[in-house]
Formats: C-alpha cells, sequence, structure tokens
C-alpha cells in the first residue's frame, strides 16, 4: 500500500475534508459570534478537523510521514487557495498561481 498514487489519493480526501473545514471557518467569521448558525459552523470545522487527524493517524501506519504530510499540507494550501478564490471572491494573483504551480511540481517530486 505504499504506491505512489495510494499516497496522492488519500493525501487528496484528507486535504478535501480539510479545505471544507477551513471554508466553513471562514463563513463562520461572517457570522455573528456564538449565534447558532456560526456554532454550527465552527462544530462542524472542528469535527471535520478531529476526522482529518484520526484518518491522518491511520495513514501514517502506512506511509512515511516526510512525504505524507507535505503532499497532504500542499493539497490542503491549494484547495483552501481555490476555495477562497472561487467562492469567497479573493484576488487570484500571479504569485498565487506560481505557489500553486510550485506546490504541484514538489507533490509530483515528492511522489516519486
Amino acid at each position: 500500500m505504499k504506491s505512489a498514487w495510494a499516497l496522492v489519493c488519500f493525501a487528496l480526501i484528507l486535504s478535501v475534508v480539510l479545505t471544507l473545514s477551513h471554508a466553513l471557518l471562514r463563513s463562520a467569521a461572517a457570522q455573528t459570534p456564538m449565534e447558532l448558525p456560526w456554532f454550527i459552523r465552527v462544530a462542524t470545522a472542528l469535527f471535520l478537523y478531529g476526522l482529518v487527524f484520526l484518518a491522518y493517524t491511520v495513514l501514517l501506519k502506512y506511509f512515511d510521514i516526510s512525504i505524507l504530510y507535505p503532499v497532504y499540507t500542499a493539497l490542503s494550501i491549494m484547495g483552501v487557495s481555490l476555495v477562497g478564490i472561487v467562492y469567497f471572491g479573493e484576488s487570484l494573483t500571479l504569485y498565487k498561481m506560481l505557489g500553486m504551480a510550485v506546490l504541484l511540481v514538489g507533490i509530483g517530486l515528492m511522489s516519486l
């Protein structure tokens, strides 16, 4: 189970769930703190964080931390950036695009 594709697939799943939790926190920031919509978003985000870390702990049994963590983190950074741009209307700059390209190259190299 140490194939590069398996690693990237599991890292992608972790990063998608983590990205969703960050999107929920960003959405909660627009709500009035301690009211029900805010609490639901924050509680759901914390639950998703917990799921990610539980799954991550299990995956560390099968993959090297020196590869899994950087790949999963890079994919999460890209996901959060894309959600910020597409869903929250944040700016897409040349530096963001270059940064994401560098992350993709790094993921490719670390997965070899």
